[in-house]
């Protein structure tokens, strides 16, 4: 007999507790959401991109490999000789997964060639001289891989065209031996009858290329790059003008990319799904069938629902997309619901408690992001839905406190404790010091 009476003295406790969960419910407790089968659980079928900033998408590159010059009659002499160490240093930013822009600079050492006549009928005073070549260059970057293939977040080669134009400044010609070829060869009078004139003047040329570029990701932060570009610059840029538009030399040069981290926490462009609005409009349905069935417990057990104290939180909460501090129109009934509550319980005031998820971005920027979506909330109540301000307080956890474990999607949310007579949240109290 007393066990019976424990028994039905325990369930009454527990329905009662239930029926009061229409207005209050423990945050860490097995929501209602929890019971939406994970199946279920969909997206919108367009995913979009994070909102990125001006400095975001930032990265550095350093390179090094060889210039190969292609002046006048550089095709003559020896293949390997017209080739000279080369460095570039560049930074850039990704706008869009398949576009970008990039400044470089870069020390790339030239080889010229004298005629070849020249040189076959007097090696000992005519072939191939050194100068020194300063180039800036202000790229724009398209990538082909992901034109062609939709973007991967770890795809790990991308094929990526190079399109630019800058400047050269050429300088430090190898004044011996030009001076000897400019002295030429002389008559058994003294007179030069036969020679090669060399403008050693440092001097500035416009410049333009072409290229394409490989590029290897080896961790979030570094890629490995292998790149050539074909380059086209004034004919005179070797010190010589032979009436042609242009000169050319390429480049062939490796590198390391380092991409620094954006506003989010993340170093790569990152693609977002939000939960679709048939979902959200499910979730909702729930509560609402969930509140209908714990008003029918309370009214069947009233002398034991006055007894029970009171939880600390709403059930009712506000939902948010990624990255976002709007509220939608779906959302907005909620609100309503949450006025209604305060006006029919003139003595207990509510903590407006903003969260994020961990997977949005860094810790700080979560913080902020969690503090507006509270006070987004919070004016709307008070503008729209006429709730007295000193009716409500703002708090913000960031991701420092995560309520919703099962699904990560739903701690892009707005809780609401109660806060009588001003006092705290029982439910995050040790918590709160976390912020």
């Amino acid at each position: 007999m007393i066990t019976k009476k424990l028994y039905i003295l325990a369930t009454a406790i527990m329905i009662s507790v239930a029926a009061f969960g229409q207005d209050y419910q423990l945050v860490d407790s097995t929501f209602n959401r929890t019971k939406l089968d994970q199946d279920s659980l969909y997206y919108d079928d367009m995913a979009y991109l994070d909102d990125y900033h001006f400095f975001d998408n930032i990265f550095l590159l350093g390179q090094f490999g060889v210039s190969h010059s292609m002046s006048e009659n550089t095709r003559f002499g020896n293949f390997f000789q017209n080739q000279r160490p080369s460095f570039n240093l560049g930074i850039g930013k990704w706008i869009y997964p398949s576009f970008g822009l990039r400044v470089t600079v870069g020390l790339h050492p030239q080889v010229g060639r004298a005629e070849w006549e020249l040189c076959q009928w007097y090696p000992e005073t005519f072939g191939n001289y050194n100068f020194n070549m300063f180039s800036s260059y202000f790229d724009g970057l398209v990538n082909f891989t992901n034109i062609v293939l939709k973007y991967k977040e770890d795809r790990v080669f991308n094929l990526i065209g190079i399109i630019g134009f800058g400047y050269n400044r050429v300088f430090g010609f190898d004044k011996e031996k030009c001076r000897i070829m400019r002295e030429g060869i002389k008559n058994e009078e003294g007179v030069t009858y036969m020679n090669y004139d060399v403008n050693e003047t440092p001097s500035n040329y416009f410049a333009a290329h072409v290229g394409l570029q490989g590029r290897w990701k080896v961790s979030n932060a570094w890629d490995i790059t292998a790149e050539v570009t074909f380059n086209g610059t004034d004919d005179k840029y070797n010190g010589v003008g032979y009436d042609r538009v242009y000169d050319t030399y390429f480049d062939v040069l490796l590198g390391a990319q380092f991409h620094f981290k954006d506003g989010h926490g993340r170093r790569r462009f990152h693609y977002v799904k939000n939960l679709s609005s048939a979902v959200l409009e499910r979730l909702a349905r729930m509560q609402d069938d969930e509140n209908e069935k714990l008003n029918e417990a309370n009214m069947a057990i009233p002398e034991i629902f006055e007894k029970i104290k009171f939880s600390e939180a709403l059930q009712t909460t506000v939902s948010f997309y990624v990255d976002r501090y709007y509220i939608t129109d779906a959302q907005k009934k909620n609100l309503k619901s949450v006025a209604t509550f305060l006006s029919t319980h003139p003595d207990i005031n509510l903590i407006v408690t903003g969260y994020a998820d961990i997977e949005t971005a860094y810790p700080a920027y979560n913080l902020r992001l969690s503090q507006k979506r509270a006070q987004a909330v919070y004016d709307m109540l008070v503008d729209e839905f006429h709730v007295p301000a000193n009716r409500l307080r703002i708090d913000y956890k960031g991701d420092t406190v995560q309520p919703y474990t099962s699904v990560n999607e739903w701690n892009r949310a707005v809780i609401f404790f109660l806060d009588r007579n001003g006092g705290k949240s029982q439910v995050l109290e040790s918590e709160t010091n976390q912020e």
